[in-house]
Parts: C-alpha cells; sequence; structure tokens
C-alpha cells in the first residue's frame, strides 16, 4: 500500500533500535562497576546513582603504626590478679649438683679438664671400683664422658615423689651432650640439705655431627640440655600457709596506682575481709573466719583491674633492641641524626729497585680511606608526643635500631623524654 514502510525497512528501523538499546545498557552496566557500592545521602533523601555528582565515600585502611594494623587488642583491658601480685613467702627454690653425663659419641671432655677425672674416680670407688695405684690419672680418656653442672627449680609445695625438671650444662670441654645420659646426681638447697635426684636422658634441640679434620657441623647450643621429669623430690620444703589467717601480697612491680587499685578490687569482692595497703609494693590482708588461704589463692584468679602503663623505656644496645611503655612522652624537639661513612680500600704497592742495583723487590700493603658524611635532616616531634607518634616519626624517617637508641639517650640528656631511660 502506498504511504506505509515496507516490510524490510521497518525490520532495519527495530534493529537500530535494539542495537542502541544494548549499547546503552553495556555503557550503563560499566558505569555501574566504576561506581562506589554506596554514596552519602542526606537523611530521607531517595538513593540515585549520580557518580558525577556524589563523591565516593573513604576506603577503610588500618591504621599506620600499630601491629597487624589495629590499635587496640580484642581483650578488656583488665588483668587477673595472679599475674600482678604474689603472696608472699610461696616462692621457688633454687637446686644445684654436679654430676656426669656418660654415654657421648666421642665428644665428652678432653684429659685437661682435671676435674672430670676426678669425678670420673669417685664414682667409680663410690661403686667399689679400685684402680691401680700405678694408675696416671691423666692416662684415662674421658671422651665419652663429661662434668656438667645439674640445676632445678623446687616449686612451693612440692611433695616427696614429685617429678620436675632439670638443666644440665657442660663444665669442662666437651663438644655436645647430645645422646648422653646424666648419672645420679643429688641435688642440694641454699642450705646444703639434698632436696632431690636427677638422673635419665639428656634432651638438646638441634644437632652436632663432627668429622676428621676438625670439620663439624652444628645447631643450637650442644653443651646444655634439658631432662623432662628428670627429678624426683626427695625432702619437702615446710610450710605454715594452710594455717595463716594474714596474707601479705607482694606486687611483680610496685606501684602506689596498682596497688590501691588491687585492695579496692580485694575490699569489693570480699567486703568482710580487712586490707591494709602497707607501701606501693605490698598490701596485707585478713581473711574472713570462713576462708581459707587456699580459698583466698583460688579466689585471686576471678578478680582484675585494670593495669598502668609503663613509663620506661629499655635499651638493649647487645641486641639493638628498644621497648618503649605506653606512659612514655616526647616533648617538642627537633632531632637530626646524620650517617657517617668510612671506606677503608687496601692497596698493594710494589716497591722496584734500580736498573743493575744489589737492592729486592718489596711488597708494600698501603690503604686508602674516604669519610663521607651524609647530610642529615631535622624532623620534629610534636610537645606531649605519644608512644605511637613516636614510633610512626621514627619510621616515616626510617631509623635503625642502633640511631634509635642514640635519639632515645640525645632526649633524654635534651630534658625531652617524659618517663625513665633504661639501657642494658
Amino acid at each position: 500500500m502506498p504511504g506505509r514502510p515496507s516490510l524490510a525497512k521497518r525490520n532495519r528501523e527495530v534493529g537500530a533500535l535494539a542495537a542502541t538499546l544494548i549499547f546503552a545498557a553495556v555503557v550503563l552496566a560499566l558505569l555501574a562497576c566504576r561506581a562506589p557500592a554506596a554514596y552519602a545521602q542526606p537523611a530521607g533523601a531517595q538513593a540515585m546513582l549520580l557518580p558525577q555528582l556524589m563523591p565516593p565515600s573513604p576506603r577503610l585502611l588500618p591504621p599506620g603504626g600499630a601491629m597487624l594494623g589495629y590499635r587496640r587488642g580484642n581483650g578488656s583491658g583488665l588483668v587477673s590478679l595472679t599475674t600482678l601480685v604474689h603472696v608472699h613467702g610461696l616462692r621457688v627454690n633454687h637446686l644445684v649438683g654436679m654430676g656426669m653425663v656418660a654415654g657421648l659419641q666421642n665428644t665428652g671432655d678432653t684429659q685437661e679438664t682435671m676435674f672430670s677425672i676426678q669425678l670420673l674416680i669417685n664414682l667409680l670407688a663410690h661403686a667399689g671400683v679400685t684402680l691401680p695405684s700405678a694408675l696416671n690419672p691423666l692416662d684415662i680418656q674421658t671422651r665419652n664422658l663429661a662434668a656438667v653442672m645439674v640445676t632445678a627449680d623446687l616449686p612451693p609445695f612440692a611433695r616427696r615423689g614429685s617429678r620436675i625438671d632439670a638443666l644440665v650444662s657442660s663444665m669442662g670441654d666437651a663438644r655436645s651432650l647430645q645422646g648422653g645420659t646424666l648419672i645420679m646426681t643429688p641435688l642440694r638447697g641454699a642450705d646444703g640439705k639434698i632436696y632431690a635426684l636427677a638422673e635419665g636422658p639428656i634432651t638438646i634441640e638441634g644437632y652436632f655431627a663432627g668429622a676428621m679434620g676438625g670439620a663439624a657441623a652444628r645447631k643450637n647450643f650442644q653443651t646444655a640440655g634439658q631432662i623432662p621429669n628428670g627429678v624426683t623430690v626427695e625432702r619437702e620444703v615446710a610450710s605454715s600457709f594452710s594455717n595463716l589467717r594474714q596474707l601479705q601480697l607482694d606486687l611483680d612491680q610496685p606501684n602506689a596506682t596498682l596497688v590501691m587499685r588491687v585492695a579496692q578490687e580485694i575490699g569489693t569482692q570480699l567486703t568482710s575481709a580487712r586490707v591494709r595497703v602497707d607501701d606501693p609494693g605490698t598490701l596485707t590482708v585478713d581473711l574472713p573466719p570462713w576462708m581459707t588461704p587456699v580459698a583466698f589463692a583460688a579466689k585471686l584468679h576471678t578478680m582484675a583491674v585494670e593495669t598502668v602503663e609503663s613509663d620506661r623505656v629499655v635499651v638493649d644496645e647487645r641486641t639493638g633492641t628498644v621497648v618503649i611503655g605506653g606512659e612514655v612522652t616526647v616533648g617538642k624537639a627537633a632531632i637530626t641524626h646524620g650517617n657517617l661513612t668510612i671506606t677503608i680500600q687496601p692497596q698493594l704497592t710494589v716497591s722496584q729497585p734500580g736498573a743493575l742495583s744489589a737492592g729486592t723487590t718489596v711488597a708494600m700493603k698501603t690503604g686508602r680511606i674516604r669519610a663521607k658524611q651524609h647530610r642529615g635532616q631535622f624532623f620534629m616531634t610534636p610537645e606531649a608526643a605519644s608512644v605511637e607518634q613516636i614510633a610512626d616519626t621514627l619510621n616515616a624517617v626510617g631509623t635503625e635500631p642502633g640511631d634509635v637508641i642514640a635519639i632515645f639517650e640525645g632526649l633524654r640528656a635534651a630534658g625531652a623524654l617524659h618517663g625513665q631511660l633504661i639501657i642494658r
């Protein structure tokens, strides 16, 4: 019919419209992928996709300067009293003894270790073995034996028959105690009495291997090891703890604020108990008539207080370790720490004598020394800077452990360090 478009023309128009719609859908999808997931909208406003008008929300990044990006841990901030105080008189007793390790694979003491040979002779005599009088002690080979020092910590309330660990350390020139067995050794206390006996195979972390010509390979220290449950308690330490009605608690780290918090917590939990603060490191508790000392010690596990941040800076110059307490602050100061680089380059100079002379050629070693000092930059610390700000500043300028130690020593000398500086 005239005036009506043909079928082919209508199909072309429909196809163009479909292509336009597909193209628009692809563009909208790309914009949606590149746009942020959420935008700040006024209260009650309808959310609209307007990336060209609304600014994107900021990304959530971990805060800098803290371990693993966390400023605060998941703990409650309260610490149990058992980790802050201990009952006066309840302490470990140190035991010590001298013994001998047998069964070594040619890694024990040499003949130069005379006390090792003397220990062997005394041990044989105690076992009823009599050596010929003509035998020279220097002819005795002790490469499979080693004289050792045995130590152990006797805990409070340890009863006869209890088992504890022992630490065995070589006293002579033994190369390794691996594979050795400690012969029964009495352990004595400070009063000279025997409180325990130690014996058993020695456990050493690592290995040692030797070869002809002095070649050897080792991992960790092979001249010290442990004997798990190798000590048997033979004598008990007398204690009247169960009969006490008044207990003295000593703080591991004396602090006036902390001791007051501990006294307040005990008075709140035990209203019938009398608590008296004697000094910043000691308080006395009068137990209620119905409570035993053991029940009070168990009750300490359920009590917790908020601790006090440390105001100390501990510097270990041997290892380059620096530990800063949470209460340490730094006053306003300007710091620069330049690096001096000294290079010594050895050189070999040859002195050649003249022709037809009686001189000889001589080689002389000399050196060329160059010193270069890098330019230092001042960086400012704000007034009353916290530990986190100090760490962030030192990390930002790229200081090394040795530089940090020198900086803190300089801050203390300048009077800008508000805290105690402990140098080991």
